[in-house]
């Protein structure tokens, strides 16, 4: 990503985090402060996505898309405060996580009010922009739900992968340029949901890849986390195609949990697995970046496709 581009983000990310200030005044402390454990240190990417997907289509009231992105934003953030106390993570993002920081009680509490804060926004702009995020919403946690019931289980195929993937991750940021094509008037709705949908898949194998191959103080966490919590993510899977034994490797971790044997799972994964995961998260990446094709050249346009670059380029 050029440093134009990057300089650009920069100030669109501190533009969301005014809006997310207007948006979120909590009265009570705790809650603040819970909302600011978590809220520190995010990409701000579903917002810029509303943003500059609008923009792309001559849309230039940028204090609506911002409002409507940082709705989304709540929404993510939200989710991940519940998802840190039903995987027991003890970090988020480098830092302390809101749960073991503050507690289980707060911490839930805490992600209800920035549901309940998001669609209480939101029903003030558009009800099919309203539908859109509540719909959504729900898919995501459905993913959530997916992810729990097929953890620890060595014969999932890479369609139950992508099934999940898709839910917990990708409908959120498909979600995000569809609300930007709606505020633009629904132009190349589309167009934009097969970005919102490509892009999202590059984004999370590149997340399932980092597990493999990241700095841990980059990354914000600690390596191999998803095999300890019982995921088979692609990196895994497109492995376990070429090694024969890794599958009852996974499985005697599972059942013994057995540090060695993870590091000997994980030098298998990065030698025979992580390449084609890494070709895969590009292969949607460039997807991702054809859906645009048709859109009307512009400096956002360009945004949208540096984002696409930066979601398998990032080292975090």
């Amino acid at each position: 990503m050029n440093t134009a581009i990057k300089l650009s983000l920069k100030k669109d990310i501190e533009r969301v985090n005014e809006t997310l200030k207007e948006i979120v005044s909590p009265k009570s402390k705790l809650t603040r402060s819970v909302y600011t454990q978590v809220i520190d240190g995010g990409k701000r990417l579903r917002p810029l996505l509303v943003l500059y997907s609008a923009k792309a289509l001559g849309f230039d009231s940028d204090s609506d898309s911002l409002v409507v992105g940082s709705v989304i934003e709540l929404v993510h953030t939200a989710s991940l405060l519940h998802d840190d106390i039903i995987d027991e993570a003890e970090f988020r993002r480098g830092k302390p996580s809101a749960n073991s920081v503050f507690g289980i009680k707060p911490a839930v509490l805490g992600g209800d009010y920035l549901f309940s804060l998001a669609y209480n926004v939101v029903l003030s702009y558009d009800k099919e922009i309203a539908k859109r995020i509540s719909e959504a919403a729900y898919t995501l946690t459905e993913g959530e739900m997916l992810e729990i019931e097929k953890a620890f289980n060595t014969d999932i195929g890479e369609s139950d992968y992508f099934d999940v993937i898709y839910k917990k991750t990708a409908v959120l940021i498909e979600a995000s340029c569809v609300c930007g094509s709606i505020l633009a008037g629904y132009r190349f709705m589309d167009n934009l949901i097969e970005y919102g949908k490509n892009l999202g898949l590059a984004f999370q194998i590149k997340d399932d890849c980092l597990d493999y191959e990241g700095d841990e103080k980059e990354v914000g966490k600690d390596l191999g986390i998803d095999l300890r919590e019982g995921k088979l993510t692609l990196p895994v899977l497109r492995a376990m195609q070429r090694v024969s034994k890794l599958k009852g490797m996974v499985k005697e971790f599972f059942e013994k949990r057995d540090e060695t044997v993870l590091q000997e799972i994980m030098g298998l994964v990065k030698e025979y697995g992580l390449k084609e995961a890494l070709d895969e998260a590009k292969a949607f990446s460039e997807r991702a970046k054809s859906a645009l094709y048709p859109l009307p050249d512009s400096e956002y346009k360009n945004y949208l496709i540096a984002i696409a670059d930066y979601s398998i380029e990032r080292k975090r």
